[in-house]
């Protein structure tokens, strides 16, 4: 789980094993774009999902982990 996502850095989409079946999301790999939410803290980031179609989603920074 990531706390403090950064513009630029690289991750994986991860969902609770209950979720998973219902977020069509999960185990995708992309780039943080912009993380927004309330002050030091974001709650949300941006994600460019890789692929053909470089779909961005919104996602929670608790599902987020990161990547080398």
């Amino acid at each position: 789980m990531i706390w403090h996502p950064r513009p630029g850095q690289r991750v994986r989409v991860h969902y609770a094993a209950r979720w998973r079946q219902l977020l069509p999301y999960h185990g995708r790999t992309g780039t943080v774009v912009t993380a927004a939410g309330p002050r030091a803290r974001p709650a949300n980031a941006l994600v460019l999902l890789d692929g053909p179609d470089l779909e961005s989603v919104t996602v929670p920074r608790g599902n987020l982990v990161a990547m080398p």
